[in-house]
């Protein structure tokens, strides 16, 4: 009879510790829509640029679709060369992960079983890749890079994500 209260007590602890886990699982991503359209494109790398501008870093500012094919891309002059490829792989790894390359990033500096994202094919995990979205569904994604870090990146691409809401 004890070690039948002790596996049921111990059998409680091991549910009530297992739910806090199921709690932390976000939810699933949302589902792709249709490939953003020039306009919608042009529009979005104008107000990135503006915020671009606010800072005295020029960049390189792309947009993909949601499969991450190049859809527009713009280079402020004096953009570090090696920005341009960076603003396209963070654009195509938003599209294509469903997620702000901030929360792979993030994932990577808690250490741990984190550093595993790192081992993922084309992952980049630095701040400045943001998907774009419309009617719920990822149209798109938008990357900037240029900045000495990921925060002024991701300032500048979250102005093209505001400017399509």
């Amino acid at each position: 009879m004890r070690r039948l209260t002790m596996m049921a007590g111990a059998l409680g602890v091991a549910l009530l510790m297992s739910s806090g886990a199921f709690a932390q699982v976000p939810p699933p991503a949302p589902d792709y829509g249709p490939t953003v359209t020039l306009e919608q494109a042009q529009k979005a790398v104008n107000a990135a640029l503006a915020e671009a501008k606010k800072t005295p870093y020029p960049m390189a500012i792309t947009i993909v679709g949601p499969s991450g094919d190049l859809v527009y891309f713009l280079r402020m002059d004096g953009t570090p060369y090696a920005s341009l490829a960076i603003s396209q792989h963070k654009a195509r790894v938003a599209a294509t992960y469903k997620r702000p390359t901030k929360a792979l990033e993030d994932r990577v500096a808690a250490g741990g079983i984190g550093i595993t994202v790192l081992t993922l094919d084309g992952v980049i995990a630095s701040a400045g890749g943001i998907p774009l979205m419309s009617n719920g569904k990822i149209i798109g994604a938008i990357g900037v890079s240029g900045g000495p870090t990921g925060v002024i990146d991701s300032g500048a691409a979250q102005a093209g994500v505001d400017a399509l809401k």
